[in-house]
């Protein structure tokens, strides 16, 4: 990635006034006082010791503000997984200075992101686009990897969402959703793309589905996952008014009955879109058609099946994913997911494949969902199962030895002896994380337990 600046996103100077920000009370923050809030923390951040600053705000506002001032001090920004003091202590071995929106009792040097003078000129900064950005990500098994991009990559993948919608973004007016900022897909899709794009962003997460929903409007843009999307049982339909443009969904896959329910609730069918930190977005999908890739990526087979990526807002141009794929006949570059190879296991010496086990509990009329995992030595495979409303009545009536019974042998009229669970726990809820990810780690601590 070149040493190039930022440019300034288009309009700016045409429309200075227009909302950069949305707030919940009404209110917004403009272009021009985004310029002279980025300026000032510039001229602030310039003068503390450190090419290195840990990056956590509870505001979208104040994150984009403080992402791009560190990029043009040419500081090296390391955004936090959240603001757990025990998770940014850890981070302080990278790091001294922390840059945020409130304070944190973690850190020797701190800088608070405060406003500086609307009625400046909009004189945009120097901001490099070589400047280094960090994220952390737990993968599956809970254990934080750290991903190093630059701030062009993250220009490149909201040019490319740009493209995506260039046909609706004249219909969309603002950009909100349920899924944290400091996320990959969360700082692209609500924050950096809507950004570039003049789009008006909603500058908190809402906590509940209900909030969220109370956003939505015609033009709205709705950034979400299947963690959200799962939890719209007791909510009422939308009135046609209150349709969003669009909907988004990523970090895990959305199953069949929930993007129906979406859809009949919203008003509007769902986007996936398919991808990883390491990565950024690589394709979107509507449920049940093939994955088409983005504009400017191509995602092809390699020789063992595996997903092959390439786009210029993936470091390096290039990634082999985790993911089996089948490309598909047409001249649009589709393709099917098979299923991550990382999550093949051997079991008595026999290759099972832990997202199928799951997607076979999950069609069982007794599961709403569930997690399957593989541990001990020799390996066995444990199951996590949330059972639906008939599942539940039976555990009730008859109890957990008979229901795991139940559910193997449903299992066993489509897999062998070594894709049948040993061990089992029935829960309410699993625990997943923002993006509706099973994290290994959390799993196995019910099991532990």
């Amino acid at each position: 990635m070149s040493a190039a600046a930022l440019p300034r996103p288009q309009g700016w100077l045409d429309h200075p006034e227009q909302p950069v920000a949305l707030r919940a009370d009404g209110s917004s923050l403009s272009r021009r006082q985004f310029t002279a809030d980025l300026n000032a923390n510039i001229a602030r951040l310039r003068r503390l010791p450190g090419d290195a600053a840990i990056l956590c705000t509870d505001s979208l506002y104040w994150f984009a503000a403080g992402l791009l001032a560190l990029a043009a001090c040419r500081k090296h920004a390391i955004v936090a997984g959240n603001e757990l003091p025990t998770n940014l202590t850890r981070l302080t071995d990278m790091a001294a200075l922390v840059v945020s929106d409130r304070k944190y009792p973690v850190a020797a040097v701190q800088h608070r992101l405060d406003p500086g003078d609307g009625d400046t000129a909009l004189d945009w900064p120097d901001i490099d686009m070589a400047a280094p950005i960090s994220f952390f990500t737990s993968g599956s098994t809970g254990a934080p990897k750290r991903i190093d991009k630059q701030l062009g990559h993250l220009i490149a993948e909201a040019e490319t969402i740009s493209k995506l919608f260039a046909a609706q973004i004249p219909g969309f007016r603002s950009v909100c959703g349920t899924v944290p900022h400091h996320h990959a897909y969360g700082l692209a899709f609500r924050l950096i793309w809507p950004l570039l794009a003049g789009l008006p962003f909603l500058d908190e997460a809402p906590e509940f589905p209900e909030q969220a929903l109370s956003r939505l409007d015609a033009g709205t843009v709705f950034v979400t996952s299947p963690a959200h999307l799962n939890r719209l049982d007791s909510l009422s339909p939308l009135p046609a008014v209150k349709h969003p443009a669009c909907i988004l969904s990523a970090g895990a896959p959305l199953g069949a009955a929930a993007a129906s329910q979406a859809r009949a609730l919203l008003g509007c069918a769902v986007t996936e879109i398919y991808g990883s930190t390491e990565t950024g977005a690589l394709a979107s999908r509507r449920h049940g058609e093939p994955w088409r890739p983005l504009p400017g990526v191509s995602v092809t087979s390699d020789p063992s099946g595996l997903a092959e990526a390439d786009a210029a807002h993936i470091p390096g141009g290039g990634a082999l994913l985790a993911d089996g794929i089948r490309l598909s006949d047409d001249a649009d570059g589709g393709f099917d997911l098979l299923g991550r190879t990382d999550r093949i296991v051997k079991i008595e010496a026999k290759r099972v494949s832990l997202d199928e086990v799951e997607a076979r509990l999950r069609a069982l009329d007794e599961v709403a969902d569930a997690v399957v995992i593989a541990r001990g030595e020799p390996a066995r495979l444990a199951a996590c199962v949330v059972p639906s409303p008939a599942g539940a009545n039976f555990l009730a009536n008859q109890g957990a030895f008979r229901f795991n019974r139940r559910l193997r042998a449903g299992l066993a009229l489509h897999l062998e002896a070594a894709g049948l669970p040993r061990h089992w726990r029935f829960v309410e809820q699993l625990p997943r994380g923002a993006l509706g990810k099973a994290s290994q780690h959390d799993i196995e601590t019910l099991f532990d337990e």
